[in-house]
Order: structure tokens, then sequence, then C-alpha cells
């Protein structure tokens, strides 16, 4: 080959995305590919994303980056009482001219890889322009069976109700556990939205893509890979090429250190990601429960939009009052500013549990560090995935007491978290038997033979 093929990746808003898609980037690069990064109008990220996309610009020299011109001047903003998700497509499809004319003006492209939310617009530019386009997708392949399947399910129950009025009334898709109706995105349990329409839009356009590489690896999820490779099944091409997951900083957190002090297995972990945040009473009631189970926990605490401001530690005033004093020695609680690093923590021989939102970036390094979840889902796919680490791949128990909106009270926290932390030695055998047997296939993953490094290779196969 003279001249190598040359990839353009086309990173969307969401900084849940981003990591992936830029890790997948390194990827590439290893590979031997020419890569370029698309990333959006700065106006439309948060400073964490451009801060993130400097950092993976510095480790990786070889990386091209192109930043996409502003909207047209002829193009109005959606109102900000608009949902934020059709926000955000609004302002995608804004920068599509001026993603087609960089594509134009490059000599070659192989193969355009788009966030699995621009379809709408990356993947339509890349078929104007002959070029192949892909979506990354940054969850699991369980999620992205339902998401291809919603629309002809949504539209045969047309005239039969909404969704949400089913409850928990199960629901199947092909190469998915049967799960409650109410677990589905909210996005589609009320047709009367605009975000319905939207949604269903995108879920719909997906299937129009050339492939679909998946943050995932075949010995995860193998029903849902099974299904979506049935031949009578109109879906293209699938390449799980998971897990792909951010490599350990450099810099050593000083949690680390509070973590080398414990006993082995004696923390759960409580981080509930990059943007996912819960209500004032809500954490009160989280401090109660902890304090109440006796173990010892690294909280990372993020306060909800507009509840503190100034000092990057202002978060700690929401805590109960005298509660970091009564927990000194067996709690740490970090502010969500200070960017714990949460595949080191994992991987920490101190860490007992996590207790997560169950985002698939989240899962994926649980399960890569052997980690038991105690599973908390509060937006998006989150409920889907937390029927599949508790239902399918029995690595975790749900907190009890929940239901989607409502308030978990301190006495099902601190219930929640004894029952995963002074499990009955039997039942902890056998999770710790089933993790270890994950936590292995993960490492073999992307290994000589792996799965993950097969299908990235007919991938790349596909582009000569």
């Amino acid at each position: 080959m003279s001249t190598a093929r040359r990839v353009v990746i086309v990173l969307g808003q969401s900084k849940s995305h981003l990591i992936p898609m830029l890790e997948f980037a390194a990827i590439c690069l290893h590979g031997g590919l020419e890569v370029t990064v698309v990333v959006p109008d700065p106006t439309l990220t948060a400073p964490a994303f451009r801060s993130t996309l400097c950092r993976y610009a510095s480790r990786l020299p070889s990386l091209s980056i192109h930043s996409l011109p502003p909207p047209p001047s002829d193009h109005q903003p959606l109102e900000a009482a608009v949902h934020p998700f059709i926000r955000m497509l609004a302002a995608t499809r804004s920068q599509a001219p001026g993603l087609r004319d960089f594509l134009l003006s490059l000599p070659a492209v192989h193969a355009l890889v788009a966030d699995m939310l621009d379809v709408v617009s990356a993947v339509d530019v890349a078929a104007e322009v002959g070029v192949p386009g892909y979506l990354f997708f940054s969850t699991g392949v369980a999620t992205l069976s339902v998401f291809l399947g919603l629309p002809s399910f949504c539209s045969t129950r047309s005239g039969a109700g909404e969704l949400k009025d089913l409850g928990d009334a199960p629901v199947s898709f092909p190469g998915v556990p049967p799960m409650p109706a109410s677990h589905l995105v909210d996005a589609v349990l009320d047709s009367g939205t605009d975000l319905y329409a939207a949604s269903l839009d995108v879920f719909g356009r997906m299937a129009a893509a050339s492939g679909i590489l998946v943050n995932t690896f075949e010995a995860l999820e193998s029903l849902a890979v099974a299904a979506l490779r049935d031949p009578d099944r109109a879906t293209p091409p699938v390449y799980c090429v998971g897990p792909v997951a951010a490599e350990a900083e450099e810099r050593r957190h000083p949690c680390l250190r509070w973590l080398d002090a414990q006993t082995k297995r004696s923390v759960v972990f409580l981080c509930f990601g990059s943007r996912c945040t819960v209500s004032l009473e809500q954490i009160g009631e989280m401090a109660e429960g902890l304090e109440r189970s006796g173990h010892r926990f690294l909280w990372v605490l993020r306060a909800p939009p507009g509840s503190a401001a100034g000092e990057p530690d202002a978060a700690l005033s929401l805590l109960p009052e005298g509660f970091l004093a009564r927990t000194a020695g067996r709690v740490l609680v970090v502010t969500a500013s200070s960017l714990v690093p949460q595949v080191e923590v994992l991987r920490h021989a101190s860490t007992g549990a996590f207790l997560s939102h169950c985002g698939w970036n989240s899962t994926m390094e649980a399960v890569g560090a052997g980690v038991p979840m105690v599973c908390w889902p509060l937006v998006a796919e989150q409920w889907m995935n937390k029927m599949y680490i508790v239902e399918e791949l029995k690595v975790g128990v749900e907190v009890r007491g929940y239901k989607r909106g409502g308030l978990v009270m301190a006495a099902d926290v601190d219930a929640t978290v004894r029952q995963i932390m002074d499990m009955e030695p039997e039942c902890r055998r056998a999770i710790e038997e089933r993790l270890a047997e994950l936590k292995e296939s993960t490492a073999a993953a992307w290994k000589e033979g792996g799965s993950s490094r097969a299908a990235f290779a007919e991938f790349v196969n596909q582009m000569e």
C-alpha cells in the first residue's frame, strides 16, 4: 500500500461519547491509518470537551484535527425551552455544509466514522460526496438492537396507546432479554412530542450506515451480536471493537493514595459519570444511608445544576451538617471538578464495589476491572444497561426502592450497600467467578486472535 488510507472521525457534542471515539482514533492510528478528527464549532461544546481534546492532541501528535466553521449567519439556534437533544440535532445539521466542504477538499477519504447520533447529518453528507459512512456506537449491541427495532415496534403500536402506559409490562427485541417498557429511553415513552419523532427518525436512519462500530466485544453480548447478524434482518455490518476505554492518567490522583491505605475490596466507589446528578434531597438521603452502612466509600460528588457555585469544593456544602466529621477516615468525598481517574480507581485492589449510574463507559470499565456493581440508572439507555448487568451478566444488584424520577430513602441505600458488601460467601464466590471470566474476556478481545482485533481488521479491509 503506497498511501495510507484516511479515516475522518466526526465527533458529536456529547462528552460521554468523546473519549471512546478519541480512543478509537488512537486505534486507527496504531493500525496504520491516517486519521483526521472533525470537531464541532467551539461555541457548541463545553470547556471540558475542549480540554479532553487538547489532551489527546498532545498524546497523539500524528492526529490531525479540523474544527468546523461556525454555522451560517442565517442559522437561528432553537429556543432554550426546546429539548436539548433536538437542539443538538439542529446544531449538528447547521454544521453539515462545513463538513461537506472539508471532505471535498481532501485528496481521498476511505471512510467517515460519525458519532452514533450524527446519522442525520454526517452520514448523509458522506453519502452525498461518495464516502462510506459508518457510525460509532458508544453503548452496547443490546442497546443498538433496541434502537434499530424501535421505529418498527412503535409503528406497529400506532393507536394502541402510549408506551408509558405499559408501565413494567415486558417488551422484547431481537437478542435482548425481555425488559419492562418503562426501561426504554424516555424519548419514546410519549408519542405526542417532537422528541419522540426526532428520536425515531435518528434510530430509523441508523440502518442506512455502511457499518456500525460498537464499543463492546462479542463474548460480552453474544446473543445480541448474533441477532444483529441474522441474514434475515436488514442490518448493516456490525463491528464489535471494544472495549474502547481511556488509558491510565500519568499524574496520580490523591484519592489513589487514600485507597492505598484501605484494606482489600473494602471500599465502595460511588460515581455517576461526567454529567449525571441527583437532587439535593437525594444527596442527603445518600449521605445518611452511606453513613449508616458503616462501610468505606470514595464518593465523587457532583452538585445539581445551579445549587453550588464559586469555589471548586462548594459541592461539599451540600452534605448534611457534620457528615464529613462523623465519617472521617472511612469516607472520602471528592468533588467532580477534580477529575477522579475512574479506570485506576476501579482497578485498585481496595475497590470492592461500584455504585454507578450504569453509563456504558462505566459498565465496560467495571467489567474490565472485575468489580461488582450497584446499579442506579438515571437517564438515556442506563435503565436497559441496568437490566443487562443484573439479569444477564449477573454481576450487580439494583438499588432498592427506586423508581424512575423517585427518591431512594436512606434505609434503602444502606440495605443495598450491605447487600453487595456483606454478601454470603457462596453468592460472593459466584459473582467473583463470573467477573473473573468477564475480566479475562475483556483482556483477550484486543490480543492477537481476539474478536475485537479481528473486527477492526475487517473494518480496515473494507476500505480496500
